[in-house]
């Protein structure tokens, strides 16, 4: 896909998929050759992770900047996991979620990380 939205939104996608809610994230640590043999195969390149662009928010939710005033953010809201797509604004020097966006259930996000990883949504968007 050579859309740089779509590339940014997969990534994101991806590392959500990937990380801990509840746990913070493991150190690096070095490998054995069976084991850098498995992530080379998933794309991990001399066995370590890329680094993760995960950034955190005033509250310590974490988040994924999608462009310069859109964001992921994956967040608890009365005990339930939701994945947050907005865009986002300034004020008094604070960078504020808007309006317009889309808030995820784990299920819901679930499901659009499958889609996304099977290639799926590509598949339509090269189709129009």
């Amino acid at each position: 896909c050579s859309n740089p939205y779509s590339i940014r939104v997969v990534t994101a996608l991806r590392h959500i998929s990937t990380m801990s809610l509840q746990q913070e994230k493991p150190k690096k640590r070095k490998v054995d050759e069976a084991e850098t043999d498995v992530k080379e195969e998933k794309g991990i390149a001399g066995g370590y992770e890329e680094e993760s662009p995960v950034l955190k928010n005033d509250d310590g939710d974490s988040f994924f900047e999608l462009s310069a005033k859109r964001r992921c953010t994956v967040r608890k809201f009365k005990n339930q996991v939701l994945i947050d797509i907005r865009e986002v604004y300034d004020k008094d020097g604070k960078t504020l979620p808007g309006k317009k966006g889309i808030s995820l259930t784990k299920d819901q996000y679930e499901t659009l990380r499958d889609l996304v990883l099977k290639g799926h949504i590509d598949k339509e968007i090269e189709a129009l």
